[in-house]
């Protein structure tokens, strides 16, 4: 079996997808689409070659409006200007029948690796991620996202600490 993460196309089949997440199988089925064509976010699927246009997971990431400074953790703020660049990962899902055997991870990898090369060409200061509940949250947290102090749920991480 050979895994590939691309770009969600017309292809891909995405009504049969359940991550057992209402909120994250409804934006998939019903918005993805719309918004990669509106140029907003842009949603990656995991795919097996046997089966190219079932997705087994998906993720998406977008450019997240300026962020004040003064909402990142302390130690983060140091040496900045007052609004910084930056990303979010705005959607992170494994179907059902994949979870468990390391597709998060990867897909999470595989978004922190597009969104460092992107940030060495035209700038970004911080990856964001919206987790959806305290599970997704400490999932992220695990690969050394950090929430912030007055959102929980929204985790960072600055994109000069993403691995190579």
């Amino acid at each position: 079996m050979t895994y590939r993460i691309t770009a969600l196309s017309p292809r891909h089949e995405l009504q049969g997808f359940d991550c057992g997440t209402g909120a994250l199988n409804g934006w998939l089925k019903e918005t993805a689409r719309q918004h990669v064509k509106k140029n907003l976010s842009k949603t990656y699927v995991l795919t097996d070659d046997a089966a190219p246009d079932t997705v087994l997971g998906s993720y998406t990431v977008a450019i997240r409006a300026m962020t004040p400074t003064a909402e990142l953790p302390s130690d983060m703020q140091r040496r900045l200007p007052r609004n910084v660049p930056c990303y979010t990962l705005a959607r992170l899902a494994v179907a059902l029948d994949a979870q468990g055997a390391g597709w998060g991870e990867t897909l999470l990898a595989h978004a922190m690796r597009r969104i460092r090369h992107t940030a060495r060409s035209v700038g970004g200061a911080f990856m964001f991620v919206d987790a959806k509940d305290a599970t997704a949250a400490a999932f992220h947290a695990k690969y050394q996202f950090r929430a912030l102090p007055a959102h929980p749920l929204t985790l960072v991480m600055p994109v000069a600490d993403i691995p190579d």
